[in-house]
């Protein structure tokens, strides 16, 4: 067959009648928290931005390292754990709230933090006035990180926020949701809420939660907007605008693991992405001690960011004896050595937990109440026994025991008696 320039035009046209053309956008995203649990939320959502063709560049103290991502640009801030790491959770929960937490501790080092993202010799190339650096879409997480957000006007980029966390009451007030300060959903709040509260008790959460709001907005964001302009120049808007102004609020949370509250229309949520279709197989000496379980055996970690070693002597103690008291296998994520062998326990520094929770002979997960172990529980169908420590961890567990699926004991009113009896409660209810 002869081509001819309109028989060439002919085919041509078909050709891009029938091809769907597309263009990857460019993507900046951030996650300031040093926290594991903070950067696994959004893992599964890097990569399939990454995998459908669009690039990329992710600020983040946990990468990812897969180089089948090639749209990935990986930016590695695991130096500020250190600075994180200065705060000691185990010790503040016995004479801190999170409030107190948040104002006395981790603010002044996510200052210390943002600054650290700011002078990043590979920060500072992108941001630079003719870096000719180029944006379509900014993603920077809300929780104490707020003069990132004078990235997506420096690259006159939409902005999007997002949060491995429920939301502060400070970002709902910003996105024009009520403030309750006393309901169970106001995590931040901890275990003063409650739907039977006294009218002083409400009073009291009044003031403590609007005066936090107020120091937030009014303090802490400024100080963050600092930053912003001593990186970016005076000409930028101010942080509380630009969050009041997302496009978007992205947070990881799902209504079967929280309180219902109203919710405002550009907040999207999602969760349990990162729960793994096929969990890795376990380490043999693991799997081996979990298959050789003729009565189960209960899972115990406190999660990422709490030092069992930093509770008093006397809860190790209780935890020593009750565990080994137990005729359950006890497998333990544990930063010491025991204090003597007990043959029922296996301990490790570090351990993998959705492959644990995916066995069949689980009968029980004592944890923390972090909200991606509360995920992946409830995905793995496993009994929860909660003992919380800080931020959302007593309104993950509070709402698990309001479906009955739980139970929890206080840390500072610990004894043996208490944590056997609630095990136990729980390990003997056929439910």
């Amino acid at each position: 067959m002869k081509f001819t320039a309109i028989s060439l035009g002919f085919w041509l046209a078909s050709f891009l009648c029938v091809v769907k053309l597309t263009e990857g956008a460019r993507i900046l995203a951030m996650v300031a928290v040093p926290s594991y649990s903070h950067q696994i939320a959004f893992y599964p959502i890097w990569a399939a931005l990454s995998r459908r063709g669009h690039q990329v560049v992710l600020f983040t103290t946990d990468p990812i390292g897969d180089p089948s991502l090639t749209n990935l640009t990986e930016i590695d801030f695991r130096h500020t754990y250190d600075i994180f790491r200065k705060i000691d959770y185990a010790k503040l929960r016995y004479s801190h709230n999170w409030l107190s937490i948040m104002q006395d501790y981790l603010q002044d080092n996510f200052e210390a933090i943002v600054e650290e993202i700011f002078k990043h010799p590979k920060v500072r190339k992108l941001y630079a006035p003719n870096s000719g650096e180029k944006f379509d879409v900014v993603l920077a997480e809300v929780v104490t990180a707020h003069g990132l957000y004078a990235l997506a006007h420096r690259f006159n980029a939409p902005l999007i926020g997002i949060s491995s966390l429920p939301l502060q009451n400070n970002h709902y007030y910003h996105l024009g949701s009520p403030i309750l300060p006393s309901h169970p959903s106001t995590w931040e709040m901890e275990y003063t809420t409650g739907f039977n509260l006294s009218l002083w008790g409400r009073i009291k959460n009044f003031f403590r939660l609007w005066r936090y709001i107020h120091y937030v907005l009014n303090h802490y964001m400024q100080r963050q907007q600092a930053i912003a302009e001593k990186y970016l120049g005076k000409g930028i808007p101010n942080v509380n605008e630009m969050e009041k102004n997302m496009s978007i609020m992205l947070v990881n949370q799902q209504e079967i693991t929280m309180f219902v509250r109203p919710l405002p229309p550009n907040l999207i949520q999602f969760g349990g992405l990162h729960i793994m279709k096929n969990p890795a197989p376990l380490p043999n000496d693991l799997q081996q001690f979990l298959d050789d379980a003729p009565n189960g055996f209960i899972y115990v970690s406190l999660g990422t960011n709490v030092k069992m070693t930093s509770f008093p002597s006397y809860v190790l103690r209780v935890f020593y004896e009750v565990f080994a008291s137990l005729p359950y296998k006890i497998v333990w994520k544990f930063n010491l050595q025991l204090p003597d062998k007990f043959d029922n326990i296996f301990t490790a520094t570090w351990l993998p937990q959705q492959s644990i929770l995916a066995h069949p002979n689980i009968k029980l997960f004592v944890y923390q109440g972090g909200i991606q172990s509360t995920q992946e529980a409830v995905h793995y169908a496993v009994p929860l026994f909660g003992i919380p420590v800080f931020a959302d961890q007593y309104s993950q567990i509070n709402k698990m025991v309001s479906l009955g699926v739980a139970k929890s004991l206080d840390i500072t009113n610990f004894s043996v008696k208490k944590l056997n009896t609630s095990i136990m409660d729980i390990l003997t209810d056929k439910r």
